[in-house]
């Protein structure tokens, strides 16, 4: 096995001769094999080993026994041994989850404390082929995307230096022959042997039966992984860039990306796309599985009315409007209604942008933006307001009235902006002009009449 793992641990460049390495053993077959094996290799490798062991305190008297276990191995064999002892059931308090998370969060802490301490280059723990098999099947089982790794990684950044599994080319059964062989005593945890937990109920009865089938299963499984999460890698990599073209918003809490260029996204990565934005505006930095959302906003996504929205926890909405999407955490409220007399001449500021009027003894061209009416046409004074539940008007070119909010619809204007939409209307109420979009139709104007121009002129 010492050659296979040689191999393994050159092959995956775990690590390099001169090393400082933290070992992390809990006092078990798989630790006690990993640190004699790497204790054989101190002399050729030039290695500095350190030895972490994390006392959890959930077994009593059996934790505090494998404890002395492991320190005593290390004094016998001048290693370097520190204890971490914490508190599994108070972390399980604090952050509510079960023991399993609690205990592998506080493990992990204090290696990275261990390792900042004593400067080491690398972390070695002894996950083995079947505990990555373990995760891959169980992840499966259990509902993941893709999009986030399966197995075990050989080699990982941790701290200042690598995480590194050297055992994960070899099996729990090879594991145990080379104890035999070597004669190197280990420690039995009973918890390993409760079905409450979910890895030990796949240890004892799933991947047994697997093994049956074909003993090599961790090979092709961990293969497969490896290959699976290489792919996914480039993948996701084309989908940042894709994501940087089509995205027309970024902010705190909100992103807007272009509806044409995400449609035209092969769907694989149309998903990976889905999945960069809900990482980003929900984690800030710790990936997390999406694949429900992806799959529900996926289905949102590809309708082909316009204007709609769904909810997702916490807080996250996005938005199909117009021309693109939006996923926001921005609580959307509308704004109170408001109404604001337009003198004339004068200037006013509306959510679009400055209106302005002036009193002109003849007509002049009509554009988007500007619109002459005749002072007898319209009672005084004038207002711009905001839409009102049921506003109708009468459209210039048009016979009859026709809704506001058709207009919206009609001109693909997006649901958050349709109430702030500013509308001129008289004293009598009539709308006059649904701002940049579309004019009623006026009387004609009297003789000697003057003219009101009201003319949209932007932010200036």
């Amino acid at each position: 096995m010492e050659q296979e793992v040689q191999r393994f641990m050159t092959d995956n460049q775990l690590m390099e001769k001169g090393n400082t390495v933290l070992v992390a053993v809990s006092g078990g077959a798989d630790s006690m094999a990993l640190l004699s094996l790497l204790a054989d290799m101190r002399a050729e490798w030039s290695l500095t080993i350190y030895v972490v062991h994390v006392n959890h305190q959930l077994r009593g008297e059996e934790s505090e026994k494998d404890c002395m276990f492991v320190q005593n191995w290390c004094r016998k064999r001048a290693v370097h041994f520190r204890e971490y002892r914490v508190d599994v059931n108070a972390q399980k308090q604090t952050e509510k989850v079960g023991t399993q998370a609690a205990a592998h969060t506080l493990r992990y802490q204090a290696f990275s404390t261990e390792m900042n301490r004593v400067s080491a280059d690398v972390l070695a723990t002894a996950h083995h082929g079947d505990d990555s098999t373990e995760s891959v099947l169980m992840k499966l089982n259990r509902g993941t995307t893709p999009y986030l790794r399966l197995g075990i990684a050989a080699k990982r950044d941790f701290e200042q230096g690598s995480l590194i599994r050297p055992l994960l080319c070899v099996t729990k059964e090879a594991i145990l022959k080379y104890c035999n062989e070597k004669e190197i005593l280990y420690r039995d945890d009973s918890s390993n042997e409760s079905e409450g937990y979910t890895r030990n109920r796949f240890r004892k009865y799933v991947v047994p039966e697997l093994k049956k089938e074909n003993p090599l299963n961790h090979i092709h499984i961990r293969r497969f992984e490896e290959w699976q999460h290489d792919d996914n890698k480039v993948l996701m990599e084309l989908a940042e860039d894709q994501l940087a073209k089509i995205v027309m918003v970024k902010e705190k809490d909100t992103v807007i990306i272009d509806k044409d260029r995400y449609l035209k996204l092969a769907i694989p990565l149309q998903r990976r796309v889905i999945h960069l934005i809900l990482n980003c505006l929900y984690n800030k930095g710790i990936v997390r599985d999406f694949s429900s959302y992806i799959e529900q906003i996926e289905l949102f996504l590809q309708s082909h009315s316009n204007f709609a929205s769904i909810d997702l926890r916490n807080g996250l909405k996005v938005y199909r409007e117009n021309n693109c999407y939006r996923f926001t955490q921005e609580v959307y409220v509308e704004s109170d209604t408001y109404c604001l007399e337009l003198n004339v001449p004068g200037m006013i500021s509306t959510p679009l942008g400055m209106v302005g009027t002036e009193l002109l003894p003849t007509i002049g061209e009509e554009t988007v933006e500007c619109m002459y009416i005749p002072v007898s046409s319209f009672s005084s004074p004038l207002f711009i307001r905001n839409r009102r539940p049921g506003d109708r008007f009468n459209p210039k070119g048009l016979n009859g009235s026709k809704k506001v909010n058709r207009v919206f619809i009609d001109r693909k204007i997006d649901l958050p902006r349709r109430h702030d939409w500013p509308l001129l209307v008289d004293s009598a109420g009539n709308i006059l002009w649904i701002l940049l979009l579309h004019k009623a139709e006026l009387p004609k104007q009297q003789a000697f009449d003057h003219y009101v121009r009201i003319a949209f002129v932007g932010n200036t």
